[in-house]
């Protein structure tokens, strides 16, 4: 292929409307008051540290130079942007707008319309979306999950007494717990004066009397718990009442993807030091009832249908009855994505299989990053997935052909209608037809390619 074709299709100008967004956010699996956020909806390139530029979806530059988004705040359509030269944060829209203006030490992600901030006087309060305040305000707060928020209050010295109030504002469960999780799935885990931890509802009644060392969010019905606090053969998995479907005796217990399935594992017995110690892990359902015989060292991503597994050196899928549909013959797997999964035979070389693990794009695109480290390539997203060809990235359509040719020193998977990919210069990002936003045609070294790079033709960009 030709340098004339790769500036025709890399560099050319187009307009573009505002992505559709995903709404909301929930409380994060493991996390006692992380919350699941929306995807990126404002390009930012980072050069070096301190010297962010944020940009539009038509390549226009938002605020000046060591402005950024905070990280974890993009959620119902506003994210939270520190300026630089006030060190303030305030709340963007997908067009760069300022909502509300920049104006407190620390904006958190609106959930529920409700962010938690802190005021330039210290004090934490809630603010609705055009920025009044709503309720009192705390020592701490945290996002709003199940109409409730995590309010703190500090006692001094080491002590922080812990409530709820509702999306009024008001107090609706007194701060007097001496620690305590968001609310997911209509409970709350909270730690009583015996240390012990247990769980309220909405209405701030103990639902679950606190006897557990540890105790996480519920998801699906179902929440991991340990009798102790140290690291042990202790974890367990209750359902709403208390009661134990999974008994106490693992390491780890984790839910898979978001199916009504658990992984429970112990180190495996066979692990004698000098790297990661491997998990010996079984499937169980929500009922605590054992999914497949077959032990793995690790659960993957719940995707179409399968579940992506690993047992020592081998990988393969299995279907949500833990029954195998795709062989453990792979070296590593990605989960699937429209359709197509990318898997490697020998963890260098990448091609993608089909539902019944038959390759449908042959294995030539390999994985090799900017600092010779190694990565997977796809998942596919808006009919494209991110792939190398000796060391370069570029994006592949599912008959296997170039549709952005492999000219970057690393590419991610497209989302909301852009994708990160690396320069000399750092992290720029790309539409799905290969035009640029925060980036100039001077800026890419575009290297000269062969007509087919690792034998996959370089697919013409559709006239206009």
């Amino acid at each position: 292929m030709s340098k004339p074709f790769l500036v025709g299709c890399l560099f050319c100008v187009s307009l573009w409307q505002v992505p559709a967004l995903a709404e909301g956010c929930r409380a994060m699996k493991g996390s006692a008051v992380g919350v699941v956020t929306s995807d990126a909806f404002l390009p930012e390139r980072c050069d070096e540290p301190g010297k962010c530029r944020i940009f539009d979806m038509e390549g226009k530059r938002i605020g000046a130079v060591g402005d950024f988004i905070v990280p974890g705040t993009i959620s119902e359509g506003l994210a939270a942007v520190r300026l630089k030269e006030t060190d303030l944060q305030g709340y963007m829209d997908p067009r760069g707008n300022w909502v509300i203006e920049a104006q407190f030490k620390r904006a958190g992600p609106f959930c529920e319309g409700r962010a938690a901030v802190q005021r330039a006087d210290g004090r934490h309060v809630y603010i609705d979306r055009s920025g009044k305040e709503v309720g009192n305000s705390y020592d701490d707060a945290e996002a709003f999950t199940d109409g409730r928020g995590l309010v703190s209050i500090f006692k001094g010295g080491d002590k922080w007494l812990h409530g709820y109030v509702d999306l009024s504002g008001k107090l609706v469960i007194p701060a007097t717990f001496a620690a305590a999780r968001l609310f997911s799935e209509g409970r709350a885990a909270v730690r009583a004066d015996n240390g012990k931890w247990g769980y309220i509802d909405r209405d701030g009644k103990l639902v679950i009397e606190p006897q557990f060392g540890e105790a996480d969010l519920f998801h699906s019905g179902r929440a991991m718990i340990r009798t102790s606090e140290d690291w042990a053969r202790n974890a367990g998995l209750i359902d709403e009442t208390g009661k134990l479907v999974i008994k106490a005796r693992y390491e780890v217990i984790n839910q898979v993807g978001d199916a009504e399935l658990w992984g429970a594992g112990i180190t495996d017995p066979g692990y004698r030091g000098g790297s990661e110690p491997l998990l010996r892990s079984q499937l169980f359902d929500r009922d605590g009832h054992a999914v497949s015989a077959s032990l793995f060292n690790s659960f993957g991503a719940v995707a179409e249908g399968l579940i992506d597994v690993c047992r020592f050196d081998k990988c393969g899928f299995v279907d949500l009855a833990g029954r195998p549909v795709i062989a453990l013959r792979f070296k590593h797997v990605e989960p699937f994505g429209e359709g197509l999964a990318a898997v490697s035979l020998d963890g260098h070389r990448y091609g993608f299989i089909d539902h019944s693990g038959k390759f449908v794009i042959k294995r030539r695109y390999d994985g090799l990053g900017p600092h010779k480290e190694y990565f997977a390539a796809g998942p596919f997203e808006a009919g494209l997935a991110p792939a190398g060809c000796r060391g370069r990235w570029g994006f592949i359509d599912k008959a296997g052909a170039w549709v952005i040719p492999p000219v970057y020193l690393y590419a991610s998977s497209f989302e909301n209608g852009f994708a990160a990919v690396t320069i000399k210069a750092g992290t720029v990002h790309v539409r799905t037809d290969g035009t640029p936003i925060d980036f100039s045609a001077s800026e890419s070294d575009r290297p000269d390619l062969p007509a087919r790079p690792c034998g996959a033709k370089v697919r013409k960009p559709a006239a206009n």
